[in-house]
């Protein structure tokens, strides 16, 4: 059973770690590794932003990995997920990213490169629809596709 509960300052070193894992990073929009003393300084002060979320993923009661939505300018939210390895291809993704929009209740954004087709079929199983591709900003090879839903069904 997923669920999601509030990010604390005792997860700093665990949302590090799965965010900045390389594999992770080696799918995600932007690849760069963050050390953990500049992560811990983002999060500490992030946490403080109520209007921006972070979640623990939970299965079962153990944490798995953290959904993150960025408040945007036009109040709706751009989404980031990151799970723990063991944690992928089971359908906990899918369950993450549904509640996380779930609580959200307002229009999301997600960024995903061209190949994750993992994230992107997670992405839309969960009712995202593909908006536009653009040219990776953080100087990677690969394209960038945004997805977006909205709790009315309309993109």
């Amino acid at each position: 059973m997923i669920a999601l509960r509030p990010a604390s300052l005792d997860d700093c070193a665990q949302v590090w770690a799965w965010r900045f894992a390389a594999d992770v990073r080696a799918v995600s929009a932007d690849a760069r590794l963050v050390e953990l003393d500049e992560h811990a300084a983002w999060y500490h002060a992030r946490l403080l932003e109520p209007a921006s979320p972070i979640w623990i993923v939970e299965d079962a009661g153990a944490g798995i990995g953290v959904v993150r939505v960025d408040q945007m300018a036009d109040g709706s939210g751009m989404m980031s997920i990151a799970l723990a390895r063991a944690a992928r291809g089971r359908g906990a993704g899918r369950g993450a990213i549904a509640a996380s929009c779930q609580r959200w209740n307002k229009r999301v954004v997600a960024i995903i490169r061209a190949d994750n087709t993992a994230s992107q079929a997670a992405f839309e199983a969960c009712g995202f629809r593909p908006a536009a591709r653009t040219a990776p900003p953080f100087g990677g090879s690969q394209d960038l596709i945004t997805y977006v839903w909205s709790p009315d069904g309309e993109s």
